[in-house]
């Protein structure tokens, strides 16, 4: 819920300023491709945690009933989980540094 309230803060913020000066304007089209980067490795986000929960839980299962091919394979799948939400977070970062740079401020700490 954070993350959805920085995006759309900082969209209201830049809708909202009807005197953009020449460079905040240049920087539009960059502004609303990292908001919209943003938004889409959030969703990606919340998706692979959803995949890593369900693929521990099936790892459980197969160990569980002593099924070891099927354990091994959810074990990879774990660990890609786990490399995607490593690219993911990362992605979310070279967007927040990139809106950074481009002067949108986003709102910080939990609320």
């Amino acid at each position: 819920m954070y993350n959805k309230l920085a995006i759309a803060a900082a969209l209201g913020c830049l809708t909202a300023t009807p005197g953009l000066t020449q460079e905040a304007g240049k920087n539009w089209s960059d502004i609303s491709k990292d908001l919209k980067d943003l938004k889409a490795d959030y969703k990606d986000l919340k998706a692979d945690f959803k995949d890593l929960k369900s693929d521990k839980l099936q790892f459980q299962n197969a160990v569980a009933n002593g099924n070891l091919t099927a354990a091994s394979k959810y074990a990879a799948d774990i660990a890609a989980d786990k490399h995607d939400i490593w690219a993911d977070r990362k992605d979310i970062h070279a967007d927040r540094k990139d809106l950074k740079a481009d002067g949108v401020k986003l709102p910080t700490g939990k609320h």
